[in-house]
C-alpha cells in the first residue's frame, strides 16, 4: 500500500480505469515471506494461463528491461534482483528525492520471461534514453543492455519519440521513417497491428 509501490502505481494509473476484476490482476508480492518462492509461483502462474500474450514495458537509461539491470542473464526468469545505483538514484524522485528511502532490491520478471511473451512492445521516450535505444537497435544482443534481447523476438516492437533517436545514425532514423511512410501511405495504419 505504499504510494510509490508498483502495485499502487498500476492500480492508480491503469487498473482502476479499466474493466478488470481484481482477481485477474497478478502482481508480484514484494512483501511475501519467501521472495524466491513468490517468484517461482509467479512463473508457474504464467505457465498455468498459457503464457503472456503481450509484454508492454519501458526501459531505464542504461537499457534495462523490467528490473533486469546490466549484466543480467538473457535467459533469466522471475527473481529477486539487486538494483544498480543508477536505478536507485533515478527512482529517488518518487521518494521525495531521498535516496535512503528507495528500495535496494526488486522482484522482476526475467529477460527470458519477457521474451517468452507472444508479443513484446517497448516504449522508449526522452533524450536520456537515446543511448540505450541506439545500443538496442544498432548493436548486437548484449547482456549489458538487456533490452537488446528484443532483437531475437519474432514479434517485437519498439515505439519511441524523436528525442530517443538522438544517438541513432541518421541512416537508421531515415530507414525506420521510410517504413513508417510505407505503412501510413501505402498499407494504411488501420491495417497494421502488432501482428
Amino acid at each position: 500500500d505504499h504510494p510509490e509501490s508498483y502495485h499502487s502505481f498500476m492500480w492508480h494509473h491503469l487498473f482502476k480505469h479499466i474493466d478488470i476484476l481484481p482477481q485477474n490482476v497478478h502482481i508480484l508480492d514484494g512483501n511475501a515471506d519467501d521472495l524466491e518462492e513468490e517468484c517461482r509461483k509467479y512463473e508457474d502462474k504464467i505457465k498455468s494461463f498459457g503464457g503472456v500474450e503481450l509484454f508492454l514495458g519501458g526501459i531505464g537509461p542504461d537499457g534495462h528491461i523490467a528490473f533486469n539491470e546490466p549484466g543480467s542473464s538473457l535467459t533469466s526468469r522471475t527473481r529477486v534482483k539487486t538494483l544498480a545505483y543508477d536505478t536507485i538514484l533515478a527512482n529517488s524522485r518518487f521518494f521525495d528525492g531521498d535516496i535512503s528511502k528507495v528500495p535496494r532490491m526488486a522482484l522482476t520478471v526475467g529477460v527470458g520471461t519477457v521474451m517468452d511473451s507472444r508479443e513484446v512492445a517497448i516504449i522508449i521516450t526522452g533524450a536520456h534514453k537515446a543511448l540505450a535505444l541506439a545500443k538496442c537497435v544498432e548493436e548486437g544482443i548484449n547482456h549489458m543492455w538487456t533490452v537488446s534481447a528484443i532483437q531475437l523476438h519474432p514479434k517485437g516492437l519498439i515505439v519511441c519519440d524523436e528525442d530517443a533517436t538522438l544517438e541513432l545514425h541518421v541512416k537508421t532514423v531515415k530507414y525506420f521513417k521510410s517504413i513508417d511512410h510505407v505503412i501510413h501511405d501505402l498499407i494504411g495504419t488501420e491495417n497494421v497491428g502488432l501482428q
